[in-house]
């Protein structure tokens, strides 16, 4: 077992107790503020800080080579999580004069467990409908396409990534007749967008 495997199950209950208590610390601030028992202010600055401590948790995460979705997965605690993203961006978006809130928090690494499923599951669909024997819809693909790009968006340090996207795309607008009536074809932009798939893959530690 490598050192970086070894330090990853070792810090993995540590990181589960502080997730746990940062996210159920933002739940109860929540919870607090809809009953009026905290004010707007204390309300605002206490999220902020949880907000600053889960960002700091998912850098350690990065760190120690966990993947974030696993680990909620393994916690069972993936809807947990979402209730306080959803929290933290609704706060970002009032716009309190306060507020210290990035304009980009709602895409930031805090939902890189949800956006990398998306992203993983419209790779799958288009790859799969690629590989139809009787392939006959082009709407269909670009839709799927469409969605892929649109989550690619939605996810930081995929630039390089956007760009080979694009260009896929595009080379498959340019020959409609073509993606439907030549299978090899159809094999051969699976192969480009698989390569794309691996690289994605790649950067997320989707296999480890």
């Amino acid at each position: 077992m490598t050192n970086r495997k070894k330090n990853s199950i070792e810090n993995k209950p540590e990181l589960e107790s502080e997730i746990f208590a940062i996210v159920n610390t933002i739940l109860n601030l929540n919870l607090k503020y809809q009953k009026g028992i905290l004010k707007e202010i204390f309300f605002q600055r206490s999220i902020k800080s949880a907000t600053n401590d889960l960002l700091e948790l998912n850098i350690s995460l990065n760190k120690h080579n966990i993947v974030l979705s696993k680990l909620l997965n393994h916690m069972n605690f993936t809807e947990d999580y979402y209730k306080a993203i959803d929290i933290i961006n609704k706060i970002s978006s009032l716009n309190f004069s306060t507020s210290q809130f990035s304009e980009s928090l709602s895409s930031s690494i805090l939902e890189i467990p949800g956006i990398s499923s998306e992203i993983t599951a419209s790779f799958i669909t288009l790859l799969d409908a690629l590989k139809l024997d009787g392939f006959d819809n082009n709407e269909l693909t670009f839709g799927l396409f469409k969605d892929l790009k649109k989550n690619f968006d939605r996810f930081p340090g995929l630039e390089l990534d956007k760009i080979k996207l694009e260009k896929i795309f595009e080379e498959v607008l340019q020959n409609e007749e073509k993606i439907v009536n030549n299978k090899n074809y159809r094999d051969s932009i699976a192969e480009d967008l698989y390569v794309l798939y691996l690289n994605f893959a790649k950067k997320l530690n989707l296999g480890k």
